[in-house]
């Protein structure tokens, strides 16, 4: 349905030199306007204003906002919350020099030319159906907002649009995703970590969310410590609720730009949890535009390994939210612990230099020990519900943490140091030449992927990750017919900066397999920002077929055969399985749209 331009009336004066406003952070608990008799009656302001993205008393920065008449300016802005069926009836002033650009002011579903224009000084009136029911958002842009990585003025100017399906509100919340001025600089619903709200849940309550990216850039959002239901996912113009018994679990789901997405959980386990986004600029520490600011600590060697147990910025800063869940714990690794199965895992520096690291990893029982392949560390194998203990030794000059990605384990042992936890227990950071030793059963088989949680993107381009497989109870990997791929970038040297590897290497050694043998082929993205990676399969006459099986240890709904030709976000894993029935020779490809770097693994079948 095309907008009703019902007036536009020059009125306003353009902003002119005086003394800018604060702009406020939404939490986006309020909804705007005033409701009565079916239609919401909302007047919004664009205005200029001072934001601050941390603390009220720290940086601030000149901004285009929206807010509601005669109150504060906001980011994001005013939220916009309607049942099926209601008429949104807006009055739209300006105060800017320069006009305004904006979408997403219209029915849904909907179109992206749907604009509204909005002149210097002027006012104009638009009213609509809301439509059908989903998560949406609304934004602007003017032609004075730089783009990429220097937008400012222009890139806060977003905010949700829900429209409820008939009956009560339900009992939710909407996170807002920004990104302004460079890639470290990222916040959610108006604040970055340590600032962002902390969220106090209880163990078996059930937490909804609306996901909303008003920014400028995909966002791989991760949930430690607990899988999620995928409710529904939109494009900004429509949403899709996936029906019951078809919702994907996943516990990372990447939000493209101007997209959306509803996801419910329940936590099962007290502690302290992270919610963030999985490109690493965007969970460290930001550089203040004044860098002789003191309040928010630049972005340096010293700040990137910061491990203050008092510091609210436990060398993190950025799209985060803290969770504490507080209830009965589901794991007991103190009464009658006793490990069937013991590991030590070693980090250290190659010898070599050039900032690579190495993981050897050791079974304590057989004494058998595997070594980093490349810039990537050993596969780990544990077996699904069984004790096991992981000592981990740090030879570095600096100091490390764990991370347990996908797992559903303590907090204590996540590997978040100065955060994960449980009341005023909190993980400590692997010192250098100290050991510190995790405690897990795992919950769930399938395919997960350790690395580190230092927030420094050095050490995971060093190659402090690996694979890993938990196989289901009762069974056991085999190596011959189970095969994974990590996907990562290196360091400057030797292979270049940022170029794509898999299995740590950017071409490995051909793979000889059997034809008529089916395999199991895991993939997992840890590259630190290459959100938009595609894995392939090819012959000579393009894409074979292979039959997906999972997505973060969660078995897949539809497992038909399809092209094997999958886009895998920064923290996500894939299973799927492949047969060959004759001899010949395939190409597993990795590669980035964007720039096209590659990393290319030849499949030998025999």
């Amino acid at each position: 349905m095309k907008i009703t331009i019902l007036a536009t009336i020059a009125t306003l004066a353009p902003l002119t030199a005086q003394k800018l406003p604060d702009i406020r952070a939404n939490d986006n608990r309020i909804p705007a306007g005033v409701l009565s008799d079916g239609v919401l009656r909302l007047e919004l302001e664009l205005r200029k204003g001072n934001w601050h993205p941390e603390a009220e008393d720290g940086e601030s920065i000149p901004a285009y906002a929206f807010g509601e008449a005669s109150k504060p300016l906001q980011v994001p802005g005013p939220t916009i919350r309607v049942s099926q069926g209601t008429t949104i009836d807006l009055t739209i002033r300006s105060s800017l020099s320069v006009p305004a650009t904006l979408y997403g002011l219209h029915q849904r579903p909907g179109s992206g030319s749907d604009t509204v224009t909005v002149e210097p000084g002027a006012t104009k009136q638009v009213r609509f159906l809301a439509g059908v029911s989903g998560t949406y958002l609304y934004w602007g842009r003017t032609p004075d907002g730089r783009r990429a990585n220097n937008r400012v003025v222009d890139a806060l100017l977003g905010g949700a649009l829900v429209v409820d399906p008939p009956g009560p509100t339900p009992n939710d919340r909407i996170f807002v995703l920004e990104r302004w001025n460079g890639p470290t600089r990222t916040a959610i619903n108006g604040k970055s970590w340590p600032y962002t709200e902390r969220l106090n849940y209880a163990t078996g309550e059930k937490v909804r969310w609306k996901i909303v990216n008003a920014s400028d850039l995909s966002h791989p959002m991760h949930l430690h410590g607990f899988h999620f239901s995928l409710d529904g996912e939109g494009d900004g113009e429509k949403f899709k609720v996936f029906d019951d018994g078809m919702k994907p679990e996943e516990f990372t789901h990447s939000v493209e730009v101007m997209r959306t997405f509803d996801m419910t959980w329940t936590p099962k386990e007290p502690g302290r949890w992270l919610y963030h986004c999985h490109r690493i600029p965007h969970m460290r520490l930001p550089v203040p535009l004044d860098p002789n600011d003191a309040k928010i600590p630049a972005t340096n060697h010293d700040h990137e390994h910061m491990h203050d147990m008092d510091s609210p910025y436990s060398g993190m800063g950025g799209m985060i939210l803290g969770i504490t869940v507080a209830g009965h714990a589901g794991f007991d690794t103190e009464t009658g612990w006793s490990p069937s199965r013991r590991l030590d895992m070693r980090v250290s520096n190659r010898s070599s230099g050039h900032g690579f690291h190495e993981i050897a990893l050791k079974d304590r029982a057989s004494g058998k020990e595997s070594r980093s392949t490349g810039l990537t560390g050993p596969l780990l194998v544990v077996t699904q519900g069984e004790q096991t203990e992981i000592e981990i030794t740090n030879t570095l000059e600096h100091p490390t943490a764990i991370h347990w990605h996908g797992l559903e384990i303590e907090s204590y042992y996540d590997g978040v140091p100065g955060w994960g936890g449980l009341l005023e227990k909190k993980a400590p950071p692997v010192e250098p030449g100290k050991t510190f030793t995790v405690r897990m059963i795992p919950r769930r088989a399938g395919s997960f992927m350790y690395h580190t949680h230092w927030h420094d993107a050095a050490q995971l381009t060093g190659g402090i990750h690996g694979p890993m497989i938990v196989v289901p109870a009762g069974q056991r990997h085999d190596p011959e017919t189970d095969k994974s791929f990590l996907m990562s970038l290196s360091p400057a040297e030797p292979f270049g900066a940022g170029l794509l590897l898999m299995n740590g290497s950017p071409q490995p050694a051909a793979m000889r397999l059997k034809a008529g043998t089916t395999y199991r082929l895991r993939f997992m993205n840890i590259t630190p920002t290459m959100d938009n990676m595609r894995i392939s399969l090819r012959d000579a006459n393009g894409a074979v077929n292979w039959r997906p099986v999972a997505k973060d240890a969660a078995g897949l709904k539809n497992k038909d055969p399809r092209p094997a030709d999958q886009h895998i976000a920064v923290g996500e894993t894939f299973d799927f399985e492949y047969r060959a029935d004759k001899a010949g020779q395939l190409r597993l490809e990795g590669w980035s749209p964007g720039d096209n770097r590659r990393a290319v693994q030849t499949l030998i079948f025999e």
